[in-house]
């Protein structure tokens, strides 16, 4: 079992960093590389006194990396010399045991897709990670996925309607409206047309944003939780989609 994961992030960080200055066509800066790296891993912070270590790092690894003037002059930018690296050729990015854990996790809170195409383009992902991993990662897989337990969301509610999440992925895919029936609190059926934007999970429940077709310009769209949607059907009717902000959705 890992005794820090952190040490698996610095791994990732360094290659990373090793990968953007051998794409690099001229020198890049502390701050460029800093969001670079950022977006590409998902930090929410890299100081410019880490940067500095990783690349001091990759120097000490025989790496042609230094710094040098920008083409504007003001600013220094690192490099890697192309020329001397060009007889070493750069590894290939393998898996790591953080990124294999990190997927089990998402795995294990996405159960509540099991059965549905969601699930099955999951499952494919896994069988193709755990093909390229070698048996002795594999088996510290298994002791380090201790570390992080999900609580079960319980039996796929979905499981016995594998086309609903297909039937309206395809409709927001392809902007069309759609009809459905939507069973209310009382316990009755309601037939609703709709313009159906994107899903929200919120596990275990996964709800779809959608704006009524009949309310014109309404500004706020409705979030229906999907097993309360019986039948669908497709219509042919096109809509032009609108902007949502996730983070005010009810």
């Amino acid at each position: 079992m890992p005794r820090n994961f952190a040490r698996h992030e610095q791994f990732l960080r360094i290659f990373a960093l090793l990968e953007i200055l051998s794409d690099a066509r001229q020198p890049i800066d502390d701050q460029a590389l800093i969001a670079t790296l950022r977006e590409r891993l998902g930090l929410t912070r890299l100081s410019v006194r880490t940067l500095h270590r990783d690349c001091e790092f990759l120097v000490a690894c025989g790496y042609p990396i230094d710094q040098v003037p920008q083409p504007d002059g003001r600013r220094q930018g690192w490099v890697l010399s192309k020329d001397r690296v060009s007889s070493r050729k750069l590894p290939l990015e393998t898996l790591t045991l953080l990124e294999l854990v990190a997927f089990e996790v998402g795995r294990d809170l996405l159960k509540t897709f099991e059965g549905t195409v969601l699930w099955t383009g999951i499952e494919s992902l896994r069988h193709k990670l755990e093909r390229d991993v070698s048996p002795a990662l594999l088996s510290r897989l298994e002791k380090a996925k201790q570390i992080f337990r999900v609580r079960s969301p319980g039996d796929s509610i979905y499981a016995s309607r594998p086309r609903l999440i297909s039937t309206l992925s395809g409709a927001i895919t392809d902007r069309n409206e759609i009809e459905i029936e939507e069973k209310t609190d009382q316990g009755s059926t309601v037939v609703r047309r709709l313009l159906p934007h994107c899903f929200v999970i919120d596990p275990p429940a996964v709800k779809l944003v959608a704006f009524p077709a009949e309310a014109g310009d309404a500004l706020t769209p409705d979030l229906i939780n999907i097993d309360r949607i019986g039948k669908v059907t497709t219509l042919d009717a096109k809509f032009t989609p609108r902007p949502i902000d996730p983070t005010k959705l009810g």
